[in-house]
């Protein structure tokens, strides 16, 4: 078995299902209990608020409360829909081999990325409803609108607070998911490209120990050696 024959070898053993990189593999799983916690906590945010909202106006005597409910259900579905739509599919790879682990990471991208601009959308939609629901039943009256809005209340400053951290979340994790699209457009490029007969410094992508192709030809020669021995 000539060096050739030995690195492809190696080459089929590191795109085999025993073989995924740890790296890649220990990556792709922390996303999947991170969409297993994101997805309860929009259980509990329905729980909690859309069931909230349905027993206050249930409580109450005033109409607009069953308003504020059924306006709120139409923002969970909503929310809900992103959610499902965004996970469809990417709970985990198509089969246990590196390539697969890569295209799920690339298709995971993808789909954040679509869903930050909804996301932005949804909250400034749900934040407009809500300063406007508000501001008709605020305790001191229908003063000056953007008097009320800017530094009317300590409750009304923390809502732009969290407007502004919410807002660089969301620039803050849109550059980071195109990175990672990035990173793992080009570690797909080069599955694509790998042949038997490349260099070690070909099959093995930029994350990969560049020797460990080498490293275990060696070993498979030395085995070799002491079979015949």
């Amino acid at each position: 078995m000539n060096v050739d024959s030995e690195l492809d070898v190696w080459r089929r053993q590191w795109q085999s299902e025993t073989a995924v990189p740890l790296d890649l593999r220990k990556k792709v799983e922390r996303q999947t209990r991170f969409m297993k916690i994101g997805l309860l906590g929009d259980i509990l945010v329905t729980i909690v608020i859309g069931g909230g909202t349905i027993v206050w106006a249930l409580h109450s005597p005033q109409s607009d409360r069953g308003l504020l409910a059924a306006v709120t259900w139409p923002f969970l579905a909503a929310a809900w829909t992103l959610t499902l739509t965004v996970n469809r599919g990417s709970w985990s790879p198509s089969s246990l081999d590196t390539a697969s682990f890569v295209e799920l990471s690339v298709r995971r991208c993808r789909d954040r990325l679509a869903a930050v601009w909804f996301g932005a959308i949804l909250f400034v939609c749900n934040v407009s409803f809500c300063l406007a629901w508000v501001y008709n039943h605020s305790p001191e009256g229908h003063g000056p609108l953007l008097r009320w809005l800017f530094f009317g209340s300590v409750p009304i400053d923390i809502v732009w607070l969290a407007t502004l951290a919410f807002a660089g979340f969301l620039v803050w994790y849109r550059r980071r998911k195109r990175a990672e699209l990035a990173y793992f457009l080009d570690l797909r490029r080069q599955l694509i490209q790998t042949a038997p007969g490349r260099s070690a410094t070909h099959l093995a992508p930029s994350w990969f120990p560049r020797n460990w192709l080498q490293r275990n030809a060696r070993r498979l020669r030395r085995g070799k050696r002491n079979r015949e021995a």
